[in-house]
């Protein structure tokens, strides 16, 4: 009863927020949204069936240059490129999973990590579609006439994509997909002895995890309005999964409460900010001795002690 009373008094200010706060607060929110979407592919691969991906940077890659570019070259309304992007997306994530997830652990890592230097090299090197290491500008979210470039007119767009990222992954948490994604991360020895296709299952987790990460790559564009190669390499990964661990890869909200650490702490920490690396690397480390189960798993950690 209290999470559900919290839960609605979260909402309730969300909802509020664009009313009364300033747009720079505004702004950060909504950053803090598309980047837990990024993350919630994550919460998916990593931990409903406990697969390791250091590739969610170059499936946010892909929504973002895909969403800039269906805008400037095909004339595509961000409303039909995003979602047509995210699908692309997610039967590259398919099939990837396919080639790849024939390997387990380390070798998975590093095939993954293969995955997300190929995609940063082709955005430096594809110069005539990505703008190379200059960049690519991306065209503003249109309604008819209007430009949507407002930071409470794109909260107001990215906030509704949150919450529907955080009803699927509680959705999926309880259903019978995610009971065939449990029973992987336990053991697919026993998961292929009662009948799950563990090879389908792995790959429609990574097909999922391509889907949200290229969703959130391409509210993330709409909101920096220019995108750079650099956004998108191997550390971008790890940081993302830092955000999914230190959140709680197990739990609906872990992507949202994640995000909001690594997006308000440079905040919070002001003249400070340049060690935010290192605090955001300190805090990832006492999580996963402390807390494997992430900020969003100290309650019932807490209830259990009692």
């Amino acid at each position: 009863m209290i999470a559900r009373l919290l839960i609605f008094a979260a909402a309730a200010a969300l909802v509020a927020l664009p009313f009364f706060a300033p747009s720079h607060i505004v702004f950060l929110v909504a950053m803090i949204g598309s980047t837990s979407v990024m993350v919630a592919g994550l919460t998916i691969v990593v931990g409903f069936t406990g697969q390791i991906s250091i590739a969610q940077a170059s499936f946010a890659a892909i929504g973002a240059y895909g969403t800039a570019q269906l805008a400037t070259m095909a004339g595509l309304p961000h409303w039909i490129g995003l979602p047509a992007i995210a699908l692309v997306a997610a039967v590259v994530g398919y099939l990837f999973g396919l080639l790849s997830l024939r390997v387990a652990d380390h070798y998975l890592a590093l095939a993954t990590m293969a995955l997300c230097a190929i995609v940063q090299l082709l955005l430096i090197h594809l110069e005539d579609w990505t703008g190379g290491a200059v960049g690519l500008a991306v065209p503003p979210l249109a309604v008819g006439t209007r430009m949507l470039t407002r930071p409470t007119e794109l909260y107001a767009v990215i906030m509704p994509c949150v919450a529907l990222t955080v009803w699927f992954l509680h959705a999926l948490s309880t259903s019978r997909l995610g009971r065939a994604f449990a029973a992987l991360r336990m053991s697919e020895v026993a998961a292929a002895a009662i009948g799950i296709p563990v090879l389908h299952y792995k790959s429609l987790a990574f097909a999922l995890s391509a889907f949200f990460g290229a969703f959130g790559g391409g509210l993330f564009a709409l909101q920096t309005t220019y995108l750079d190669p650099a956004q998108f390499g191997i550390l971008e990964s790890v940081r993302l999964i830092a955000i999914a661990v230190i959140g709680g890869v197990l739990n609906p909200f872990g992507p949202l409460i994640g995000s909001a650490v690594f997006v308000l702490l440079p905040e919070a920490m002001g003249a400070l900010g340049r060690y935010m690396s290192l605090v955001f690397s300190l805090l990832l480390l006492l999580f996963v001795v402390v807390s494997p189960q992430g900020i969003a798993g100290l309650p019932a950690r807490l209830r259990a002690r009692r």
